[in-house]
């Protein structure tokens, strides 16, 4: 079901917000998008489903402010719901912003004019990000991207920028997108209800021939118990190992023999993250079931195929141990959790 806004002409930017059970995030979220000082813009906002009051809040907002568009579906996870709101857009510029984050009062200001001035495929701003587990909120001291003013003034291939920043930029809200090169590049989220930005974010950036940067912290992530970065459910680490099909297969849209490496290279240390994800489980039936699903989709392969660097032989050494000796690898992941846990969201 489509509730549709009066919209008078093309809007300048399209906000795209899928939403599912954030009642109690919602209207700040919505508050910060309605409440922007650029007022040129559409707001499509997709309820996947939602089982709590959040349908009902975006009814009421969409009764206050008639540049909101209402898209009721289905459940069928984050990607498919963004791919709805892409297709509805009418403007010639994109943002995505998920309903349990928030934009700074100006940030469609600044980013549609840096556009404007830089006609970019896509242009990646930045953003802070803060942990909402109790009543204070813990905010980061650092940008969320590690990228600074320097940065402002390269302009260059989304490949060149994969090399660039080691594939770091995932997070897809913090970009916008012209809409033309979505649509003509027939760039879509998969299906999948895990690693869906994974996926978006490669096909984007082998695609585009011109992205920019604005040294701009416009966006707030908020980390929650119950979002998708931070479920680290059976079933989330099931639909990451499953969703690695549609991650690995953006390799062969690279003709270049050195992008190829680099981004196979980024592949197989996400797939090796995803083995730690396994090998910490502390229930014997949960980790073998889980080491079993990863081994049937073939990522211990994709790692030994592209252990390009010495930190991948010695990750390809450990993930190939015999169950024999599975106490060694369990310590070993458990090592490699302590390490990196502050710089990946998915430990």
């Amino acid at each position: 079901m489509i509730n549709c806004a009066k919209v008078a002409k093309q809007p300048s930017v399209s906000i795209i917000i899928p939403v599912y059970n954030v009642e109690k995030y919602l209207a700040e979220c919505l508050d910060s998008v309605v409440n922007q000082n650029f007022r040129d813009i559409e707001i499509i906002a997709v309820n996947d489903g939602s089982t709590d009051n959040s349908f009902n809040i975006l009814k009421q907002y969409m009764g206050k402010d008639d540049r909101i568009t209402l898209i009721d579906k289905k459940n069928e996870g984050t990607g498919l719901a963004r791919n709805a709101g892409i297709r509805m857009a009418k403007s010639k510029y994109l943002l995505l912003l998920d309903s349990d984050d928030y934009l700074a009062h100006n940030a469609v200001d600044i980013l549609y004019n840096k556009m404007l001035e830089t006609d970019c495929n896509i242009l990646i701003f930045n953003g802070l990000d803060f942990e909402d587990y109790s009543e204070n909120r813990c905010w980061s001291k650092n940008s969320y991207f590690d990228l600074d003013q320097n940065d402002e003034d390269i302009f260059a291939t989304g490949l060149e920028w994969i090399e660039h920043t080691g594939g770091e930029i995932q997070q897809p809200g913090m970009k916008m997108y012209n809409r033309n090169f979505i649509l003509e590049n027939n760039v879509e989220f998969s299906d999948t209800s895990a690693g869906e930005d994974n996926y978006f974010f490669y096909l984007c950036m082998i695609r585009a021939q011109r992205v920019g940067y604005i040294h701009y912290a416009g966006y707030y992530r908020r980390y929650r118990p119950g979002s998708c970065i931070t479920d680290k459910s059976i079933k989330n680490t099931q639909e990451r190992i499953n969703s690695f099909q549609y991650i690995a297969s953006t390799l062969d849209l690279v003709s270049s023999r050195k992008y190829k490496n680099i981004i196979g290279k980024q592949h197989a240390y996400y797939s090796s993250l995803l083995w730690v994800l396994c090998m910490i489980r502390d229930n014997v039936n949960d980790r073998d079931a889980l080491l079993s699903n990863y081994q049937r989709c073939n990522l211990q392969d994709f790692i030994r195929q592209h252990r390009k660097t010495w930190q991948l032989y010695i990750l390809y050494f450990f993930i190939s141990l015999p169950k024999a000796i599975r106490p060694l690898q369990i310590y070993f992941a458990r090592t490699i959790k302590f390490l990196y846990k502050s710089r990946s969201r998915l430990l």
